[in-house]
């Protein structure tokens, strides 16, 4: 708790002042239209994490990732709202004021939105586009090499064939926003990915999830069954494998074949 006090210093979250007569402080509760807006944040597909990979793996570029620390204690806020000193850390003397928030905190309904309206305007100054189909998959060329980024929440996925380019994006993005390097991606979304820089191969799967599934079935110690092999053509499926049959109510009223 007072880690997290300190943090909120740190980044100037409050001012204390005396509380308006038309205003609530909020606790607990917010209202609509007074104390917040909009509060959804857009998160990158997982089917567009996986193109970012792919695409890395054909043009060859290298996976890096960064974790943004306390990411929602850097949106800016719109609106005047007022909330209750924390419990325990109230100020001696000051126990009739309130806190004037300056900057979005953690438990504001629109701290997500104002953290992600803060992220996008940094990585649009500093040259990169979103692209139509996900508005979290920002792109920059220079030099005729690509640069993608990814972003979910506070897990930032980078791809890049330039080390030093590497190194750029995330000193100007440590410029602005507190940031944890992770170095070369190893997880992301609970996705395993493994690199291999010589081959330009990058591996990506799922072993914990999958091994917490069969647990939960008690099938741990289950051995694999039946491989299947791909049919060349339609003859060759007959008699393979007896897989059911999806019929349109239709279909099944005028045949019984299978």
């Amino acid at each position: 708790m007072e880690k997290e006090m300190e943090s909120l210093k740190t980044n100037q979250e409050w001012n204390l002042v005396e509380l308006p007569e038309n205003r609530k402080a909020v606790g607990s509760n917010q209202t609509f239209g007074d104390d917040y807006d909009e509060t959804f944040s857009p998160v990158a597909r997982l089917e567009s994490v996986r193109t970012v990979i792919a695409l890395a793996a054909q043009h060859g570029l290298k996976l890096h990732q960064m974790d943004v620390t306390t990411a929602f204690l850097n949106g800016d806020l719109k609106e005047e709202v007022y909330m209750k000193q924390p419990e325990g850390f109230i100020e001696k003397g000051k126990e009739h004021l309130v806190c004037r928030l300056r900057r979005s905190i953690y438990g504001l309904k629109q701290s997500p939105r104002c953290w992600n309206s803060v992220l996008d305007r940094k990585l649009k100054n500093m040259g990169f586009v979103q692209i139509t189909g996900d508005p979290c998959i920002y792109v920059k060329e220079e030099g005729g090499e690509i640069f993608i980024i990814a972003v979910y929440v506070d897990d930032i996925l980078l791809a890049g064939k330039n080390d030093q380019k590497i190194i750029e994006v995330k000193q100007a993005l440590a410029e602005q926003f507190q940031m944890k390097d992770m170095g070369q991606l190893h997880y992301f979304l609970g996705v395993k990915v493994i690199q291999k820089p010589d081959s330009k191969e990058i591996w990506i799967g799922q072993e914990a999830h999958t091994k917490s599934v069969l647990e939960r079935f008690g099938m741990e110690s289950s051995k694999p069954g039946t491989k299947l092999n791909k049919a060349a053509d339609d003859s060759q499926r007959v008699g393979q494998v007896n897989l059911p049959v999806c019929r349109s109510r239709k279909q099944d009223q005028t045949s019984h074949m299978p």
